[in-house]
């Protein structure tokens, strides 16, 4: 069983800019069709799944059998574009109907587009898509900028160390940072030679992104249930005394317009300080 990759949080301009793919599909090697492509951004993120909270303000139907979708999903920093198909049903039938403008959480596959001119053309392809309310959408944002900045400090020291290649690479992974990061930041310094003037430029975007939030209605939307009260609520009402399957769980809230990525963060968050455990493997139980 191939185990998925983590749906990393990207703001729509490190997404974009991203003109590094990494397709093992066109390696030869018997073992490459069960290894996923990444693409690597310019300060190194490995991103293969993207979870990402925007509004969608532009779909299109571009299929000759009206099969095919394209949708824009917009954070202040940019815009995704979203193509939905056959093999996507459920993000089509979503896409068809979907009332614009929307706030709406996605889950989905990057994927790069190479044409004959060598331009490379990014999107996603989405695994689930759900309305949400705006406070989701601004905790997204900070989520984000706080994952974002982490990354552009760590590619920040990578840089004043001028080391390259699997020097590089070694240092990284001596200093703690995790094994595909490092892999990503090495391959991203030799294909982009990012600088301090991209940073500073990501930086700004980040910046302009947190000042989009409506800090007033962000701060009294503790009237909305945080996602680990949430998803209490629930596990309350299913369990009938010996836990709730976790599979059930993510079912409901993702009915209830919360990703799937949401819950696995929330319910490792559970985990970790106590709020839950599993007494059994795939079974999730409160604390009480």
């Amino acid at each position: 069983m191939v185990e998925r990759e983590v749906a990393q949080r990207i703001f729509a301009k490190e997404f974009n800019d991203s003109t590094l793919n990494i397709d093992p599909g066109k390696q030869v090697d018997n073992n490459s069709i069960y290894t996923p492509n990444f693409l690597i951004t310019p300060i190194g993120t490995k991103v293969n799944r993207v979870f990402v909270v925007g509004v969608v303000t532009e779909v299109d139907n571009i299929g000759t059998d009206n099969n095919i979708w394209r949708a824009r999903i917009v954070d202040p920093t940019g815009a995704f574009v979203v193509y939905a198909g056959q093999y996507q049903p459920e993000a089509s039938i979503f896409l068809s109907t979907v009332e614009i403008p929307a706030y709406v959480a996605l889950v989905g596959k990057a994927r790069a587009y190479i044409p004959e001119d060598g331009n490379v053309y990014v999107s996603i392809r989405p695994e689930e898509i759900n309305v949400v309310e705006s406070y989701i959408r601004d905790q997204w944002l900070v989520d984000t900028a706080e994952l974002t900045l982490d990354r552009i400090d760590t590619y920040s020291k990578a840089i004043s160390t001028e080391l390259k290649g699997s020097d590089l690479y070694d240092y990284l992974v001596q200093n703690n940072v995790p094994f595909d990061f490092a892999e990503g930041i090495t391959l991203s310094l030799g294909y982009y030679h990012t600088g301090e003037d991209y940073i500073e430029e990501l930086k700004t975007a980040i910046k302009d992104c947190l000042e989009s939030i409506d800090v007033e209605s962000f701060e009294t939307s503790s009237d909305e249930p945080d996602i680990e009260e949430f998803l209490i609520e629930i596990m309350k009402d299913l369990d009938e005394g010996k836990g709730v399957d976790y599979g059930e769980l993510i079912d409901l809230a993702q009915e209830k317009g919360v990703s799937e990525q949401t819950v696995e963060d929330a319910v490792s968050s559970m985990l970790s300080n106590g709020k839950c455990y599993e007494p059994k493997i795939g079974i999730i139980k409160i604390v009480s």
